[in-house]
């Protein structure tokens, strides 16, 4: 029975690859990219479908420490909030800075 399958791969293989052959060799070309671009595609679905959950993961890691910076951003006390200006009071624009 697998020999049989085997077999009949085999033969497949062969006869799509006669027809390639048959191409002119423009049309070989783009046969050749279309089937390149599908073998990357799927190999991309492949490795997406193998790292989902370890990717998934990492959003909801990232999610929740924006969400603690934001917090920990808004709850500073030594900051001046002009709307949604927020600038420290240790800033000072008239201050000039020796940078020599």
């Amino acid at each position: 029975m697998i020999a049989n399958v085997f077999a009949a791969l085999g033969l497949l293989t062969c006869l799509l690859l006669a027809l390639r052959m048959a191409l002119p060799a423009a049309r070989q070309r783009q046969v050749d990219a279309a089937l390149r671009r599908s073998w990357l595609r799927l190999r991309e679905l492949a490795s997406q479908l193998r790292h989902w959950r370890s990717h998934r993961q990492l959003r909801k890691q990232a999610a929740a420490e924006a969400a603690e910076l934001i917090r920990r951003a808004k709850a500073r006390e030594d900051v001046d909030r002009e709307g949604n200006v927020y600038r420290p009071k240790q800033f000072d624009p008239k201050k000039r800075r020796d940078l020599h």
